[in-house]
């Protein structure tokens, strides 16, 4: 996954104003956000997909901080490796985008 992957998912975001089937945003100004899980198995057992952390969906898709960008990297990880059964090992990309802190994370569809 390159930058220029992220910063095309995050303008389809903001033109249509919606997720699609393959791209999420997650707030995670305040913490690690809820229904991680979901979206992974979601996009591991269908298409494959990119979820973007520090996008705030109710503010138009705003970017954001993530509230600590190696906490969450590692808590991700975790799921992905520690909950999830097989295991998923997710592409993980930290970027700042408008001066703010991001973290990209693509799954892969699992064949």
């Amino acid at each position: 996954m390159q930058k220029e992957e992220v910063l095309s998912a995050i303008q389809t975001l903001k033109k249509f104003n919606m997720e699609t089937n393959t791209i999420e945003a997650k707030s995670a100004k305040e913490g690690f956000p809820k229904k991680c899980y979901d979206t992974i198995s979601s996009f591991a057992n269908k298409y494959g997909g990119i979820i973007i952390f520090g996008i705030d969906e109710n503010n138009q898709f705003a970017v954001e901080n993530v509230y600590d960008i190696n906490d969450l990297q590692k808590k991700i990880s975790s799921l992905c490796s520690d909950s999830m059964m097989p295991s998923i090992r997710p592409e993980i990309l930290p970027l700042q985008v408008e001066g703010k802190n991001i973290l990209a994370v693509k799954v892969d569809e699992i064949l």
